[in-house]
Formats: C-alpha cells, sequence, structure tokens
C-alpha cells in the first residue's frame, strides 16, 4: 500500500476517532460537535509543517555515528511568530532575557539552540548523551542538525565530528532549556573523559529555562518546553514519545541496527529546538514591546525580568501600568510584593503603604512583616503595629519563619507599650 495511501487512512482513522470522543460528551448539539471536529482537524492541518519539516539524512561512511537534517522555512507562522522576523528584534531584549550585558552587542540570528537526548537522567560518568541536536539559522531555513552515536566504543569519533561542524560555524552564544544544570555538565564529563574541552563553553549561554520560569509563572500550570510550545505557538505534540521511553529505544537502535526505532526521538529533539528558538524570539518581543503580551501575568513576568536585569526604572513603570489593569488576585499581590519592594529601597514609603495595604485586603501573609515595621519604627504607632502582629499570628499559612519572626514582634512591642503605660 502506498505511503499517500497509508496517510489517508490514518488521518481518517483520527477523525473517527475524535467523532466517537465528541459522540460521548453530554451537552453538547450535533453541530457544536461538527463545529469541534472541524477545528481539531484544522488545528492539526495547520500545524503538519512543523511535524513534516524537509529532512535529509548525511550519510557517514565510519558509521560510528549519523547526522539527521531538519529544515524549517523561516517564512513559517506559530500563532503569528516568525523566525525570519528577529531582525525586528534589538539584541538588548535577549540581555534582559538573560539578565547577561554581554548578549547586548551579540546578533541573535547567529545564536547555537543545543539539546541532548541521553541514556538516562542521573548525569554523572553513566549518563551517555547519545543524540546531540543543534539548531540555528541557515537562511532562508532554520536547521536543525542532529548527530546519533552509532557505536558506544567510538564516543571520541563522535565528538571530533561535532567540534569540526562547531569550528566550521561562527556560532554568537549558545541557548538551551535546562542545560545550565544538566546539558552542559554532562557534555563537559563526557569530553574530560576524551582528554578535551567542550567547545560551547568558550561562548556566552542563555538558559531559557530561567527566563521563561518568570515570564510564563502567573500565565500557565507548566513552563515545561513541549507545554510551552504547544499553547503559545501551537507546535503540536500530539503524537510525542515519552521522554521517558527514549533510552530503551536507543538501546534497541544499537541491539537491531533499525534506524526506524529512532525516528520519533529525531522528531522530539528537532520539535524541541525548533520550539526553543521561537519561544525566545516569542519572550524578546514581548520585552522589546509588552503591548505585544497576550495575558496580565505575562506582563507582570516582563516587569520581572527588567527588574531582574538592573532596569529599575523601566521594570517600575512596567509595574505601574499593569496594577491599574490587574484583574487576577494572584497577579495584583505579585505586582504589589514587587512594586513595595522597590518603593521602599527609595523611600518611598507613602506609596509603599498603599501597596502593602494592598496586599493585606489580599491577606498575603508575606506583608505583615513590612507593616509591622512601619508602624513601629516609622510612624511609633505601637498599637497599630501590634493589631497587624496579631492579625499576621492568626494567619494558618504562615511559614514557620514567618511565624517565628512575628512571635518575637509581638513580645517586643507587648514590652514596650507596657513600659510606655507604667511611665
Amino acid at each position: 500500500m502506498s505511503r499517500k495511501r497509508n496517510l489517508k487512512l490514518l488521518k481518517g482513522q483520527k477523525i473517527n476517532e475524535k467523532w466517537t470522543d465528541l459522540e460521548s460528551q453530554d451537552g453538547l448539539t450535533t453541530k457544536q460537535k461538527l463545529e469541534k471536529l472541524v477545528k481539531s482537524n484544522l488545528r492539526r492541518t495547520q500545524n503538519q509543517k512543523t511535524t513534516n519539516p524537509v529532512e535529509k539524512e548525511v550519510p557517514n561512511p565510519q558509521e560510528t555515528y549519523l547526522v539527521k537534517e531538519y529544515c524549517y522555512p523561516l517564512r513559517d507562522e506559530y500563532r503569528g511568530v516568525r523566525l525570519d522576523d528577529w531582525h525586528l528584534v534589538l539584541p538588548y531584549s535577549v540581555s534582559v532575557l538573560a539578565s547577561e550585558s554581554e548578549l547586548n552587542e551579540l546578533d541573535p540570528k547567529k545564536f547555537l539552540y543545543f539539546d541532548t537526548e541521553t541514556t538516562g537522567l542521573a548525569g554523572g560518568t553513566g549518563t551517555i548523551p547519545f543524540m546531540l541536536g543543534f539548531g540555528f539559522i541557515d537562511e532562508p531555513v532554520f536547521r536543525v542538525k542532529i548527530f546519533i552515536l552509532s557505536d558506544l566504543s567510538k564516543e571520541d569519533e563522535f565528538l571530533d565530528a561535532v567540534d569540526e561542524f562547531l569550528a566550521s560555524h561562527d556560532f554568537d552564544a549558545t541557548v538551551t532549556f535546562n542545560g545550565k544544570t544538566f546539558d552542559f555538565p554532562l557534555m563537559e564529563t563526557r569530553y574530560i573523559l576524551q582528554r578535551k574541552r567542550f567547545p560551547l563553553l568558550k561562548k556566552p549561554h542563555l538558559d531559557f529555562l530561567f527566563p521563561a520560569r518568570t515570564l510564563w509563572k502567573h500565565t500557565y500550570e507548566s513552563r515545561k518546553l513541549s507545554y510551552l510550545g504547544d499553547i503559545l505557538l501551537g507546535i503540536s505534540r500530539d503524537d510525542d514519545i515519552d521522554p521517558a521511553q527514549i533510552p530503551m529505544l536507543y538501546f534497541d537502535y544499537l541491539r537491531t541496527n533499525s534506524l526506524e526505532r529512532l525516528e520519533k526521538v529525531f522528531e522530539h529533539n528537532a520539535l524541541d529546538l525548533l520550539g526553543l528558538s521561537t519561544l525566545l524570539l516569542l519572550a524578546a518581543q514581548y520585552i522589546q514591546n509588552p503591548s505585544n503580551v497576550r495575558d496580565e501575568g505575562e506582563i507582570l513576568g516582563v516587569a520581572m525580568l527588567y527588574e531582574k536585569a538592573g532596569s529599575l526604572e523601566r521594570a517600575k513603570e512596567i509595574y505601574e501600568q499593569a496594577k491599574k489593569n490587574a484583574v487576577r488576585k494572584e497577579v495584583l499581590t505579585g505586582i504589589a510584593r514587587r512594586l513595595s519592594t522597590l518603593k521602599k529601597k527609595e523611600r518611598l514609603y507613602d506609596e509603599a503603604l498603599e501597596l502593602w495595604k494592598i496586599l493585606l485586603d489580599a491577606e498575603d501573609s508575606s506583608v505583615y512583616r513590612e507593616l509591622s515595621i512601619h508602624f513601629e519604627h516609622r510612624e511609633k504607632n505601637y498599637i497599630k503595629a501590634l493589631e497587624i502582629v496579631e492579625t499576621g499570628l492568626q494567619e494558618n499559612s504562615l511559614t514557620d519563619a514567618r511565624r517565628a519572626d512575628l512571635e518575637k514582634r509581638l513580645q517586643r512591642l507587648q514590652n514596650k507599650i507596657k513600659k510606655i503605660v507604667e511611665d
């Protein structure tokens, strides 16, 4: 049966499965079910370019490693984000994301995106990165080049091939997702065992995991790369492989020499790199123009990134604007907490007090200490300070450290008030 025929049958099977699922849902009219079916199929069609890129296998006569390539046109859109829009983004936006001023002088179009697939997640000398994926802009495409170790006894030749590839390109910096704590230490260990030095250690390194957590903490339930790529960019992972299965599939490949067993792993790695590069662009667009953000929680995240980068005036400006429009309690308290800290550092205590009152109304346990200090030391209103402390001690959400601090303040305030009364 032809590949085209197989694809048609598979598509029909998925539509039937979706319809069966919709039929089981109560409260939907036939029209609503049909609309959902069409929408689901349309989404799959729109995302097809992300799962069916131009693909090429690069021959290797040594057979100690293989190279697989995927190419994604820069003009392709992922929920309105196009990789050929990097020329519209100023480098300072990336430096704000990374809190690294050295990135301000670099060209984001010359970044290298790096990800590994390994024989385990424990790290250390027993974990081998058998698949190394590199993504980079190579006009007019985003090219993903994947190196696969085919013979565990030939890791030195495998790494030599990687070194040759890296030496042939003039990349300005490396971008990873959790690379600082996993990929880079693992690669450094493998290179040390081969009496070599990992070349990417010489380059500036942006681990996008940390700015992603800040930017989307107050908006999405997860900050996993695959989740963010799906919900923000529409890079679908409906048939993605479970990462826990990857080591087993690699050992199956070594045993059977059937590269077909790794096909989904290739696609998983390539989509991770495509998603990482496109998410970085989206985040940089948010930094450059906060009006582009899609959710009030993202506005809070943008302001926090500016604050972390030391751009305090810009951070305060965004916090103030966000405070006017915030609807969700979590977002408003987050804004009030960060902005009050900045106001306090500037000794703008009256403005900070208004923000602490917002936190008090929201029953934010972090505010009792600040208010008690303010009324005790700045306004010398010991009775008010005592009331704040007593209110705070009634909160069940207090941490042990905060409770202990308030109990000490309670004792001191009671002693002060007693002494004033006695005098």
